[in-house]
């Protein structure tokens, strides 16, 4: 029993993100079908939220059990995998907000509201998720994230890891907006790549979450951090790396438009 044990706890975690990956995309295929046009990116963001972090949650019983190398195997995987799926849902408020900040949008406006919204309830409804699998106590690991309080990411003081979640948002956003203009599997590998390397650099100071929504589903209210801290490295440091990121990719975009324009002059 105590090797079936051992083969199960090697092997589970890696089940649950396949089934993952299969009953998301399914419902995904067959919801947003029947889905009305407008309310399509309210529930692509529901889905796409609930999957995402569904599957980080998994990710750190897949890290305890095979380490950084088995989390950024899984990790590389399920990038990809989201990247051909998700279609435009974003799983994360960095993009709506930023719409915000920078370009003027309302954040009471159809396009951005309903994708925060379908956010929210994506991130609300993980722990329930998420605790259908851990109750079956499949393996240790599944127990004690079952039955023993959560754990905030936060390994570090709340000024470094507002700062690490700062400059990580930073990176994975410069990627991201950089990568629009290249072939699609181009730029799914390389914002696929950079999301492992990110998330391992930050693993053991600010969690390596880069993303507001889905450090909250996973750790708000967790045991080692209170609401200040989170909001501030969570929202706060990574908010304003994105925003910076953001600010830079217009500026450099806007001056190579005026370039291109007073060359053809």
């Amino acid at each position: 029993m105590e090797d079936v044990g051992k083969v199960l706890s090697h092997i589970v975690p890696y089940v649950i993100l396949a089934l993952n990956t299969v009953l998301f995309t399914v419902t995904r295929r067959f919801v947003l079908k029947a889905t009305p046009s407008f309310l399509t990116p309210l529930i692509g963001e529901i889905l796409a939220t609930l999957e995402l972090c569904a599957d980080c949650a998994e990710l750190g019983v897949v890290w305890e059990i095979h380490g950084n190398i088995g989390y950024g195997l899984a990790l590389l995987a399920v990038c990809l995998i989201w990247s051909q799926t998700w279609e435009d849902a974003e799983a994360c408020p960095a993009g709506p907000l930023e719409d915000c900040f920078l370009l003027g949008s309302s954040i009471i406006s159809w396009r951005i509201a309903t994708r925060l919204l379908g956010q929210i309830i994506g991130a609300f409804l993980t722990w329930r998720y998420i605790q259908a699998f851990w109750s079956l106590h499949l393996i240790p690991q599944h127990v004690a994230l079952n039955t023993l309080p959560c754990q905030a990411g936060l390994q570090c003081s709340m000024i470094y890891g507002a700062i690490m979640e700062a400059f990580i948002s930073f990176i994975s956003r410069i990627v991201a907006l950089e990568t629009t203009s290249c072939v699609s599997s181009v730029a799914a590998v390389a914002n696929s790549v950079t999301t492992v390397a990110l998330c391992i650099f930050a693993l053991d100071s600010s969690g390596g979450f880069f993303n507001p929504i889905l450090a909250s589903a996973l750790t708000l209210n967790c045991k080692g951090n209170n609401f200040v801290e989170h909001f501030f490295v969570y929202w706060g440091g990574s908010l304003l790396g994105g925003i910076v990121a953001r600010t830079l990719h217009l500026i450099v975009h806007r001056k190579a438009t005026l370039v291109a324009k007073e060359k053809d002059e």
